[in-house]
């Protein structure tokens, strides 16, 4: 592998998948050259001099009144290459605002690959500079980043730190310097060991496609602070970047912030931010607003007016509001779409109603699991949540917590954070709680995934003992273990220290639903229950979203890939009815495509059948994924109502007896092996992992299968959603509203 270009491809390219390597490998090939560009974050708290520091830096003349920072200020810093003859690296300098109210905002350009400045107040000592707090932000957001400690304002006072300790807890830190902005005593210091640093950041020096460098350079130098995204495709274009990598450069550069484009994104797609700076700024104008302020986080079209339409058009002032919702800073209300609700303008007091509301469903069945982080819970936890799961609230909210309802299904949910105890607590109660506990997890862990380098610990309450309530708390991942290793009991340690007679509890109780390893008790549950699916139709249909959204998750990542982006579900029965042939190959069957809402799947009406012969290209390589789709429909067959055009009835029937031509065509694969094709051996297919064995060569088969079928990729109407629990649905207009909200 010494020397393998492999190893150096961006992570943003690797991250888009092999088609996108694949592009950039081959334009590299063609011509490139090196660009030598980082990122220079600067933070700490407000008044502690960030943005004199880096006056110093630049050789420029002290400021003692100097004005404080509002949002982020970009600036580059030219720095020589330490080793490099000749070669300057430029930095991009961001100078972040102390103020606690923009501390969530600034956590999204808070990435790796960058260096950060920690900047502290000699004069007030570290304590006031909240150095831990801000040492367990980077390292939550940006684990491989290295840190400098600048202490300021040292013709004062001397720097006094406990240097040693700090490293030992926090590894990223590799030095302190001791500066004063006004006297510029230590700067030269600073300066060269932020050059040394910056030449050992990865990807320093990375060699570009020139083409595709040519384009970057000429996107970063239009001076505007937005354009349409044809014009972007025609600046690509122009300096020489093939069309069918348009989307991938357009994303690098996403990812890199250079630009914000949200391509997949219906309602952002329009427009290109070409300075995200631009619209930090104009978002703080929101947060710093005294009319969203004292009315506890509403933010009204008309105070929207007054703070943008001095000098922002109104198509952008919808784009910025859409993109406050994209970054879970806010969300609009169900009942009236002209307020939304700024979430971190949240009243810091829990309004009285939130826990009598939830008491009133003690006794009722619960779900309940406690996140446990090893720092300060980070600046956007949980309010992102609260944002992002907004279409279930109950408008009882505050800026720890919030009570949620799914509606009909009537369940009540609780997240709240503890910051003094470091956690988060989620609670679901109601009649068959799992199913949303489940979603509601999802989109927790969806939201504490934006945090690599935050360790979390879950913990799951023991049941109990005898009718008694217990105050153990099991760790979640032993348990996963011991379940894995066949245990089904495990001892609580607080009822074998007491009276109780029988101090052990079940494990698969305790995870039901909650770990791929009980999927197997929770589908023996539901087919006991569709016996009696009028009895217990919540319970039904909580499991069987529990069913889909899990088996689902298994490729969830892969899904997400350029190359994957298709449909997942559909049925595949004989043309013109009848049943399968003896002999499968070549048999004409029809390809019916499926909306993957949860719980609510549906054969798509109008479009999306296709006719296509059983052929070895396709049809033994993605055996293992029929048999999970067919695992997946099994069960949404029972909940189904009545697609339009189709009468309750007759659509109860057909799609019923399509669930059993798939579950023969699953019992009839294995008798293909051997018989026009050495790519259908199936030899290695074991029992045990008949539903694991579907990666992301398996998906680039069922893409290319569909993409024959359907050339123009109409692909009955469905359209790829992302929904705010991190899962990708191919749904149908109708599904897809339900996340519009």
């Amino acid at each position: 592998m010494k020397d393998c270009p492999l190893s150096r491809i961006p992570p943003e390219i690797v991250g888009q998948g092999s088609d996108a390597v694949l592009a950039y490998l081959r334009d590299q090939a063609r011509s490139r050259t090196r660009q030598w560009i980082s990122k220079l974050l600067v933070v700490g708290q407000g008044g502690v001099g960030k943005t004199s520091l880096l006056r110093a830096l630049r050789d420029e003349t002290f400021n003692p009144n100097e004005l404080t920072t509002h949002g982020i200020a970009v600036r580059p810093l030219q720095v020589p290459h330490p080793t490099e003859k000749g070669v300057a690296m430029d930095l991009s300098t961001w100078d972040f605002g102390g103020q606690q109210i923009y501390h969530a905002t600034h956590q999204f350009f808070l990435t790796n690959r960058s260096i950060f400045l920690l900047v502290w107040n000699a004069r007030h000592g570290h304590e006031q500079g909240r150095l831990y707090y801000w040492l367990d932000t980077i390292r939550a957001r940006a684990p491989e980043s290295p840190i400098l400690l600048v202490a300021t304002h040292v013709d004062e006072r001397s720097a006094d730190l406990p240097l040693r300790d700090i490293r030992q807890r926090y590894p990223q830190v590799v030095e302190q310097y001791a500066v004063s902005n006004k006297t510029s005593s230590g700067i030269e210091a600073l300066f060269h060991a932020i050059a040394e640093h910056a030449a050992n950041l990865p990807l320093m020096g990375e060699s570009w496609p020139r083409t595709w460098l040519n384009a970057a350079n000429a996107i970063r130098a239009i001076d505007k602070n937005h354009i349409i995204p044809q014009d972007l495709w025609a600046t690509m274009k122009a300096h020489g970047v093939e069309e069918d990598r348009h989307k991938i450069l357009a994303t690098w550069l996403h990812e890199l912030g250079d630009i914000l484009f949200f391509q997949d994104n219906p309602e952002l797609q329009d427009i290109v931010l070409l300075d995200p700076h631009w619209a930090t700024e104009a978002i703080s104008r929101v947060l710093e607003s005294s009319d969203v302020i004292e009315r506890r986080g509403i933010f009204t079209h008309a105070e929207m007016d007054r703070l943008w339409s001095r000098d922002i058009p109104q198509h952008l002032q919808d784009h910025l509001l859409r993109l406050m919702e994209q970054f879970d800073l806010s969300y609009r209300t169900l009942d009236n779409r002209e307020v939304s609700i700024v979430v971190e303008r949240l009243s810091h007091d829990a309004p009285p109603e939130l826990q009598r509301q939830f008491d009133e469903r003690l006794g009722q069945r619960e779900v309940s699991m406690r996140f446990q982080v090893d720092a300060t819970l980070p600046a956007g936890i949980p309010t992102w949540f609260i944002a992002r799961t907004h279409r279930f609230t109950t408008r009882i909210h505050f800026r720890q917590g919030a009570l949620f309802t799914d509606g009909p299904e009537d369940h009540l949910a609780l997240v709240q954070a503890f910051p003094e105890g470091r956690c988060l607590h989620l609670t679901v109660r109601g009649p068959a709680p799992h199913g949303f506990f489940t979603l509601l997890r999802d989109g927790l862990e969806f939201t504490l995934k934006r945090f690599p380098g935050l360790r979390v610990e879950r913990f799951i309450p023991c049941p109990g003992h005898d009718g008694l309530p217990c105050t153990h708390e099991f760790q979640f991942e032993q348990l996963q273990k011991a379940l894995e290793r066949k245990r089904m009991l495990i001892q609580c340690p607080v009822a074998f220290g007491g009276d109780i007679e029988n101090p052990d509890v079940d494990i698969r109780e305790m995870l039901f639903g909650l770990t791929a390893s009980t999927l197997d008790e929770v589908m023996r549950k539901l087919d006991v229950m569709t016996a009696k699916q009028d009895e217990h139709l919540t319970h039904i249909r909580a499991l069987t979203e529990i069913v889909q959204r899990d088996l689902l998750r298994s490729f969830q990542a892969m899904r997400g890939l350029e190359e994957t982006h298709c449909p997942s579900l559909f049925v595949l029965r004989p043309d013109r009815g009848g049943a399968w042939k003896q002999r499968l190959l070549g048999q004409t069957v029809e390809l019916h495509l499926v909306c993957e809402a949860p719980g609510e799947a549906h054969l798509t009406v109008e479009s999306g059948r296709y006719k296509t012969r059983l052929s070895p290209k396709w049809l033994g390589r993605i055996a293992p994924y029929i048999e999970k789709v067919t695992s997946i429909l099994k069960y949404t067959a029972p909940l189904i109502g009545a697609a339009a055009g189709f009468a309750p009835e007759q659509y109860q029937k057909m799609f019923a007896n399509d669930i059993k031509l798939m579950q023969e065509l699953v019992k009839k694969l294995p008798e293909i092996e051997g018989e026009e094709d050495d790519s259908l051996s199936l030899r290695d297919r074991h029992e045990d992992d008949r539903l694991e064995r579907v990666d992301g060569a398996t998906l680039r088969i069922v893409r290319s299968l569909l993409d024959d079928l359907d050339p123009r990729k109409a692909w009955g109407g469905l359209r790829k959603v992302l929904t705010p629990e991190g899962h990708y649905l191919w749904l149908c207009d109708k599904h897809a509203a339900a996340y519009r909200v």
